[in-house]
């Protein structure tokens, strides 16, 4: 089932996207912050031991690991420039994007940080949400982001386009996952019972809604072309669709699987669970995982770059 007939368009609303990468570094002293009358955004800078600021790296494969309480935990080509575990947020951490040479979170009340080289563009918590945010997604040109609400509603920020929001569908269902096209120019939100809404460029290739799932979806990941795209659930069950492979899932999992990246290739993706596993699939490469460093708090998402 699908997205509405006639409704796919430009829709004057707004919302919010998460995502989430892992990358290796040292953990470094962390310093959070506010700035000027930016109430709404937490920043967080770090710095070499010197004292010198943390040069950004060229954008490579990576992934990162984030827990509700502001942990990161980066992999393969990331490198590690802070996070929000000594910070005060408003509502836990629920998703993540990655850019070249930093990354960003948010939080359920819309509230943005940045880390590392990552610009703040804007945040959803200036005001209470109707429902939280869910998810978070950066432009490709590392200019702008988008989150997006359990509700449907898009919040875009500098260069992320708004093409309209699942805000104005009847859902049933709320939303869990949110993904831009590779171009930018359009997304895809996906829904607990695996309704796919498409915009702009994105192109509809099916869902899961009609089927019998074991478990909820629990993301959405593009296969590097705007008509190809792979649905995960909680059980680690991938559906491919589109141009995207089937490679499929982690069918023995001991904890909940949270989310789900692609390759920058597009012919492979990551499996992250809720106790820091990882599971890799096609020409995706997990060399370790986070399940000897977590606390108390469990994984909720997982971002990646290349």
């Amino acid at each position: 089932m699908h997205r509405p007939l006639g409704l796919k368009g430009r829709i004057v609303d707004h919302a919010f996207v998460a995502a989430t990468e892992v990358s290796s570094g040292e953990l470094l002293t962390r310093a959070i912050k506010g700035r000027g009358d930016q109430s709404n955004r937490i920043m967080a800078k770090t710095t070499t031991d010197s004292g010198a600021p943390k040069v950004a790296l060229a954008r490579a494969e990576g992934y990162l690991l984030v827990c509700g309480d502001g942990m990161v935990f980066p992999f393969v080509d990331i490198e590690f420039q802070g996070d929000a575990a000594d910070s005060l947020l408003g509502q836990p951490i629920v998703s993540a994007s990655v850019g070249s040479g930093g990354y960003w979170l948010c939080a359920g009340d819309g509230a943005v940080l940045t880390f590392g080289s990552a610009r703040y563009f804007g945040a959803a918590n200036s005001a209470p949400l109707e429902r939280p945010i869910v998810a978070m997604a950066g432009a490709p040109d590392e200019q702008g982001y988008w989150l997006a609400g359990a509700d449907g509603g898009l919040y875009s920020f500098g260069s992320a386009e708004d093409y309209g929001s699942a805000r104005s569908y009847p859902l049933e269902h709320p939303v869990v996952g949110f993904t831009p096209t590779p171009g930018g120019e359009g997304y895809f939100f996906v829904t607990e019972d695996g309704t796919v809404y498409d915009f702009g460029d994105a192109s509809y290739d099916g869902c899961l809604r009609d089927e019998h799932l074991t478990a909820k979806v629990v993301g959405i990941a593009t296969a590097g072309t705007r008509d190809g795209y792979w649905i995960a659930t909680a059980d680690g069950t991938v559906r491919a669709f589109g141009s995207a492979l089937d490679l499929g899932g982690a069918t023995v999992t001991e904890s909940p699987v949270v989310g789900i990246v692609p390759t920058s290739s597009g012919r492979g993706y990551l499996l992250a669970g809720a106790d820091g596993s990882l599971h890799p699939f096609g020409d995706a490469v997990a060399p370790r995982d986070a399940t000897d460093r977590l606390g108390f708090q469990p994984v909720v998402a997982i971002a990646g770059c290349g």
